[in-house]
Formats: structure tokens, C-alpha cells, sequence
């Protein structure tokens, strides 16, 4: 899964799919309800009942229901769930929107939509970070595009409220919901309407939360040292979600949802102190040692994804250390977005990718001298860099493929950033002829015969550090050629330049 922006889209897998609007619970608060509007290709409903939400729960033709709400992790719910193989011809988009009984957006915290396929893997999420005087906001949309399904960021507001909405898309204000009180994290949600026994079962089985304040009934609670371990009797680990929050600094071992196999860890920094916050992840070795860090952030709202387990291990320890509260999630490897062609996003994120080794290009947008970094992993756990890149410094660099055709694409970057990700077939690397000039880590392939090369770096690089290394054929590190300017001999096919300065090759002949 990944965070998009306002505008982006994303294409949908099979569904049905399964949409979680969340918002923070504070009292002072105003109350919302998430409503799904039915739309036609001129953005109208049909009639009344193609609005759908706590009090009208199912559209008629079955493809659009409400299934209630809950609280999850200090967060208010509601959820969705869309069946495109039922939406009729002639809708077009499925919009999900919320609605305030009084106050504005600007007064919700956190609030934000996720979208999920069939098989429960996340595929994305919007946060609304400029919400304003609305009240009310069209968050995203499930929508058509040439006979398959997209998710869009819509993030457009209503300044007149609930009424300009509903006149928007030709219905009745009185077809909107009408949001219950503000209630608090620890109470339940209030909904109208009886909800089924399959809807509270579903709604319970969505998260899993350790610890005596937020566990179920029966659950069994992290031992003393922080270990998340899974419920008994819980959901196949596939669709599984652990969660941990905590304080500042704590050590913990986190278990693998499905042993043998990668797990996602996500994180997530909850209200700090101040606008200048921190926060950080270390990996533990078994003496309690650090041995690398694998999470950083500086921002308030910091949130991202981590790769853990790359090797299939039963657990992991971990360093935990921030200036106020965070969350941490574990998911499995298959709720990762799926990198198909270009993808974007902020902050750290995993991404799964099938298909041959390609030249993978990444650029980053953000206050001047951030820099991060992306990473391949093959399936036995090793790692391979495809490049640095930060503000004006793209990077193209190798997305090497194992011979079981598939990896896991890392991006490690302050979520002060965002990024964009675009996988390239191999004749887009620039060839080396005679002379090429560059800036930063790229790709590059040497024609005709090999030769010898002048390696250079401009006048005033702060580092004379360059490193020229061969691949194989699934991109893979091959053999180091040098690390240092200067002339060197270099045999034909793809290369790989390292080094965060300006350089140049000029072929001798």
C-alpha cells in the first residue's frame, strides 16, 4: 500500500473492494458520517437510493454497502465495501465522501480513506492534510476506466456544507446522513440502524490490537517484554493486521505474521510535543545491540512502511525511539502495492514487482537537499541499491530481478518528501560512445568493444569517491571496475555509476 496525493490514481484489483474512512476521535471534534454516492458518466445519481451510509446500508442492487463502524487504534472507522461486479451499466464512479453535522474539516483530525482489494491487501490511502471550512468532502472515488477499476484522491470540500454536496450530484440533502455525536476513542461508535452479526464479525476481524485496552474479548495480550503474538483462532495471517502503539522509547521483538516469508512493518507518528518532532526505528542483533537503523523521520505526521523479515526469520527486534506517540502495524508481504509501471508516494514504502530486470527511475519532491535512497530485494533477503536521488537529482539505476522473476522494491526517504518511482525498459539507459556527463547514481551501457575509460569528477566535488561496477543479467552487482577517478579499463554492456557528485566518461580509443 502506499499514500497518494490529492489528484493521483491508482488502478484497483479485483474486488470487491473495501474502503476504511478514519478520522482521530477528540470531543471537541464535530461529528462525521461517511457516505458512498452512486454517480452516472454526467456525475448524477439516479435516484435516492444511490446514497448509501449508515442509515441506508445497502443500494439495492447489492453493490454498495455500509457495514458499520467501529474504533480502531485511537481512530474512528467507518467501512465500505464495493462489489464491481455488481455495479450496474450504467454507473460510472462510486464517490466516498463525509459529511459534518456542524464545524468543519479543518476540526477533524487524521482524517483519511484506504481502499483494499478482495483479498485484503491495502492498496491505497488518501490523508487529507489541507482540510479547511468544509462541511463536507468527497474524499475519493471508485470509478471505470477502459473496462477496469481506479481509485482516485479526490479531496474536494463544500464550504456550504452537506446541501452544496448533495445539490452537486442532483439529490436531496435529506438523503445524507445525519452524523451522530462526537464520541471518544474508547466508545463505541454510534451508527443508526441494527448492524447484522456478518457485519460485526467483519468489522471485528479487521485489526487485531494487543494489550489489555484495546484487545477482544478472549485475546491473548503481548508478554512482558512487548512480543505481538496472534490471537488464537484469528484470521488467516494473509489478511492479518498486528498493532502496537506506544511512547517515546521502547525495545520490542515483533513476530512475523506468516514465518517464512517478508512482513511489512508500518509505522506512524501520532501527536508530538511540537512541529519539530523525531522519530526513529533500529534493528536489534540478539545481545540487544544496534545494528542498523531502518526507520527515520522529522516531522510531526511522520508515516511509512518498512521491509522486515527479508529473509522469512520468526521474529525481529527492534529499537523504538520517539518524541511522542506512535503506532506501529505488521502486515504480510501481499498488502504491498504492486509497483506496475510508476507508482508514488511519501516517505518510506515496499513496493512487490514481477516482471524482468528494467531500469528503474525515481525522483523525489521536496525542500532542497533532501536525498533517498531505493533499494531491490531478491527473495533470499539480499539487497541491491538502485540509487540515490533527492531534490533536483533523479536517479535511473538497475531494478535487478532474480531468476524467479520478482522482488521487492524499497524507498528510504523523511516523509518531509514525496517520491515517484517509474519502471523503464533497458533501451531507455544512455549509451556510452564517446563522452557522457551525468549527476548522481545511473545506468549506462557501453557499446561496441570494451576500452578504456577517463573517469572524471567536476572541480569541487566535495568527495572523489566513484565507483564503476559491471552487471549480470538480472542487474545484479557483478564486479567492481574502480572507485576512484581516473582512466580505467571497461568491457562492453551495462554499468552501474555510483556517486553522489557530477562526473563525466570520455571513451579513449
Amino acid at each position: 500500500m502506499t499514500i497518494i496525493l490529492k489528484g493521483a490514481n491508482t488502478p484497483l484489483p479485483a474486488g470487491p473492494f473495501r474502503v476504511t474512512v478514519a478520522h482521530g476521535a477528540r470531543p471537541e471534534a464535530p461529528a462525521v458520517a461517511a457516505v458512498a454516492v452512486l454517480v452516472d458518466a454526467v456525475g448524477r445519481v439516479r435516484g435516492e437510493t444511490d446514497v448509501v451510509h449508515g442509515g441506508r446500508r445497502a443500494h439495492p442492487s447489492g453493490a454498495v454497502r455500509h457495514l458499520g463502524g467501529g474504533a480502531e487504534g485511537g481512530l474512528l472507522v467507518e467501512w465500505v465495501e464495493v462489489d464491481e461486479a455488481a455495479v450496474e451499466a450504467d454507473v460510472q464512479r462510486v464517490l466516498i465522501a463525509v459529511v459534518a453535522a456542524s464545524g468543519t474539516s479543518a476540526a477533524v483530525a487524521g482524517l483519511s480513506v484506504e481502499v483494499a482489494g478482495g483479498e485484503g491487501a491495502a492498496v491505497a490511502r488518501y490523508e487529507v492534510t489541507d482540510g479547511g471550512g468544509e462541511g463536507a468532502l468527497v474524499l475519493g472515488e471508485c470509478y471505470r476506466r477502459n473496462g477496469a477499476w481506479r481509485f482516485r484522491a479526490v479531496g474536494q470540500g463544500y464550504a456550504a456544507g452537506p446541501a452544496a454536496l448533495a445539490a452537486d450530484f442532483g439529490f436531496s440533502a435529506e438523503a445524507l446522513p445525519v452524523p451522530g455525536p462526537a464520541v471518544g476513542a474508547d466508545t463505541p461508535h454510534p451508527l443508526p440502524g441494527p448492524a447484522s452479526d456478518a457485519t460485526a464479525d467483519r468489522a471485528s476481524s479487521l485489526v487485531k490490537v494487543p494489550g489489555p485496552a484495546g484487545a477482544a474479548a478472549g485475546a491473548t495480550p503481548p508478554r512482558a517484554d512487548g512480543t505481538f503474538r496472534k490471537t488464537p483462532g484469528e484470521a488467516d495471517p494473509v489478511h492479518a493486521t498486528t498493532v502496537r502503539e506506544g511512547k517515546g522509547k521502547q525495545e520490542l521483538t515483533v513476530a512475523n505474521p506468516a514465518p517464512g516469508r517478508p512482513a511489512i512493518l508500518e509505522y506512524e507518528r501520532l501527536d508530538g510535543p511540537g512541529p519539530h518532532s523525531w522519530f526513529y526505528v533500529w534493528r536489534l542483533d540478539e545481545q540487544g545491540g544496534v545494528t542498523d537503523l531502518i526507520a527515520f523521520a522529522s516531522t510531526r505526521d511522520a508515516r511509512g512502511q518498512l521491509l522486515v523479515f527479508a529473509k522469512g526469520e520468526p521474529e525481529v527486534r527492534l529499537r523504538v525511539e520517539g518524541s511522542g506517540d506512535w503506532r506501529l502495524r505488521v502486515r504480510p508481504i501481499d498488502t504491498a502495492e504492486v509497483l506496475d509501471g510508476c507508482a508514488g508516494g511519501r516517505g518510506q514504502a515496499v513496493l512487490r514487482y514481477a516482471g524482468p530486470p528494467a531500469l528503474l527511475r525515481a525522483t523525489c519532491d521536496g525542500p532542497e537537499g533532501t536525498t533517498g535512497y531505493a533499494h531491490t530485494v531478491q527473495s533470499d533477503g539480499t539487497s541491491q541499491r538502485v540509487g540515490r536521488f533527492g531534490t533536483g537529482m533523479p536517479t535511473s539505476g538497475p531494478l535487478a530481478v532474480g531468476p524467479e522473476g520478482r522482488c521487492h522494491v524499497v524507498v528510504k526517504l523523511d516523509p518531509v518528501a514525496s517520491w515517484r518511482l517509474e519502471v523503464l525498459p533497458l533501451d531507455r539507459v544512455r549509451e556510452l560512445r564517446g563522452e557522457l556527463s551525468g549527476h548522481g547514481w545511473e545506468l549506462v551501457e557501453m557499446t561496441g568493444t570494451g576500452t578504456k575509460v577517463r573517469v572524471r569528477l567536476d572541480r569541487g566535488a566535495e568527495s572523489d569517491s566513484v565507483v564503476l561496477a559491471t552487471l549480470d543479467a538480472y542487474l545484479r552487482p557483478e564486479r567492481q571496475i574502480c572507485a576512484k577517478p581516473g582512466v580505467h579499463p571497461v568491457p562492453p554492456g551495462l554499468l552501474a555509476v555510483r556517486t553522489a557528485e557530477k562526473w563525466t566518461l570520455k571513451v579513449r580509443r
